[in-house]
Order: C-alpha cells, then structure tokens, then sequence
C-alpha cells in the first residue's frame, strides 16, 4: 500500500478526491437577460471584465438614434438641394443680365424713319427737329421720355407720345392746342385757347379767323405759359361756355373787368355777360332774346339770369 494514499499523521487510509464542474451556461443565461432587460453586466463577465458599457442600449433606443442619423442625412441633402437651387436661379439672372445687356448694346433695330402724326400747325420737320433723336438710337434703346419732353416744349403742343414702329422707325403722336381767340396786346395779337394758355403771336390778318379780347388790364402774355390775368382768364371761359350759335357771332371781346365782360357780334349787338357761372342759363336768354328781338335789339344784359335786360334802337 503506497503512502500517498494517507494523510500525514493518519492511522487510515485516505479519501479519493472528487472533480467539481461549474457550467457557464447559468452565467451566460445570466448575461443574456441583462443585456435584454438593459440591467448589470453580472460580474465575471467578459463586458465587465474588458471594461465596456455597463448597460448596453435597448432596442428602442438604437431605433431612435437610426431615426435620428435618418433625420440628419435628410436635413444635409435638403440644404444641399436648397444650395443648388439657389446657384441655379443666381446663374440664371446673370445669365439673362448679360443677354439683355448684349442685347441692348447691339446694332440692331435702328431707327430709321419718324413717323409724325396729328401735327397741323406744326410741320412735321418742326417735329423731328425738336424730337432730336440720337443718330444711333435703337427700337431698344430708345429714349421716349426724352424726346416727348423736347417735342412738348412747343407751345402749340398740348401732348405728345412716342412709340415704336418696328422694324425700325418711331412714332411721334402730336395733339395740338385749339385757339379760341387773339389777344390784343397792343403791338402783337396772341393766340390764347381755351385754358389761357397763350400759344404764338400773330398778325392783324388773323382777327378775320378768331374773336379778339381786348381791353385788358396789365397784359403781359409770353408763348408756352398760361395768363395770369384774371379778366382774359374769365373772357376764355365764357367763350367756352357759350353755344356755337352765339360764339360764331362774336367778333371782339371787351374784358376790362370780370363783371363787365363784353360779347361784340358781326351785327354790332352787345351782350353783357359779365362772370363766367351760369353760363347755360345766360346764353339761352341771349339767344332767346336776339330771336324775338330781331332786328330791334342792339344791347342785351344777362349778368343777372332773374332780370335779363336789353335795350333797341331808339
């Protein structure tokens, strides 16, 4: 019997030892529930032994942080998208604001004929001299405003436009001012229209085409500027208020003064009409009294519509 079957100091003989086995199926079945339930690592194990999360993440929280790399990625390609977009629209405007200016500057649809239209006092040479378009203007490069402002400088312009004509030529629309009667200024007579604008002089052979206002008090008319005057501005207005039946008649207008503001007719028959207000009214008792008159009557007064009088030959 071998001596290493006893203890040291044993009177017996000893015990075989028995193997012990320790499955690590229990810890990893341990391990495996704490990663799902998101609880400690139990210790020992490989996570906790290498020093990594304690407590890995749940699946919910790996689903959030995809969605938010997904919202992300989304967020950079919109911006980028918007980036391109607005590249494009920029290249875009440069791209039309060097056309149009090329476009501008070319040669081409030059102007070559002007077309004059509406002018009868004026000659149509007189237009386009006052027009003075630049030699190298364009259908482009046209200057409307600046020729319609020199063309209304002439006093016989009420208003101008300008258009284009193409291929190459321009339009100048002339609307002139109608006279309605000669000022007599003493030494010049003025042609005057409707408003008091006072237009161009002219000779004594032009009182057998208009009315002349005489008469008035510190005249001092200059062409292209409308009267200050108030007499001759109150003798336009009744002229103007008058019917064709009673101006056609009239051959001078004496204004020295509103209230004594004076029709002269072709008979030789005075109508005082003094202010310029109820015209209509003053014109229908003038008339009706040259009809019933006829041929007696020399002096009819209408300044006052209520009371109209007239005197005839004695």
């Amino acid at each position: 019997m071998s001596i290493s079957d006893r203890k040291s100091g044993s009177s017996g003989p000893s015990k075989r030892r028995k193997s012990v086995y320790i499955s690590t199926a229990q810890r990893d079945r341990a391990r495996q529930s704490a990663r799902r339930l998101g609880g400690p690592v139990p210790a020992g194990s490989r996570e906790a032994a290498s020093g990594g999360d304690p407590r890995p993440r749940t699946r919910a929280q790996e689903l959030a942080e995809e969605r938010r790399r997904e919202r992300e990625a989304r967020a950079r390609s919109e911006k980028l998208a918007a980036r391109l977009r607005i590249a494009g629209i920029v290249g875009a405007v440069v791209a039309v604001l060097v056309g149009c200016t090329l476009l501008y500057r070319a040669p081409i649809f030059v102007v070559g004929r002007v077309e004059v239209v509406g002018a009868a006092h004026l000659t149509a040479a007189r237009v386009r001299a006052l027009a003075a378009g630049p030699r190298d203007a364009t259908l482009i490069r046209f200057p409307a405003d600046a020729v319609a402002e020199r063309v209304a400088r002439d006093p016989w312009v009420e208003t101008v436009s300008v258009s284009r004509v193409f291929p190459d030529g321009m339009r100048i629309r002339v609307t002139e001012r109608q006279p309605v009667a000669l000022v007599d200024a003493g030494k010049v007579f003025w042609l005057i229209d409707a408003g008091g604008f006072v237009i161009a002089p002219r000779s004594t052979e032009d009182t057998a085409s208009f009315p002349v206002i005489r008469d008035v008090p510190g005249l001092d008319p200059k062409a292209g500027r409308k009267s200050s005057s108030e007499p001759l501005l109150n003798a336009v207005k009744v002229l103007a208020g008058m019917s064709p039946e009673i101006v056609t008649t009239v051959r001078a207008i004496s204004a020295a003064t509103i209230d004594g503001t004076t029709l002269f007719t072709k008979d030789r028959i005075e109508i005082v009409v003094g202010e310029a207000s109820d015209l209509a009214t003053k014109d229908m008792l003038a008339r009706r009294i040259l009809t019933e008159q006829r041929g007696k009557v020399v002096s009819i007064d209408v300044r006052t519509v209520d009371r109209p009088t007239w005197r005839g030959l004695k």
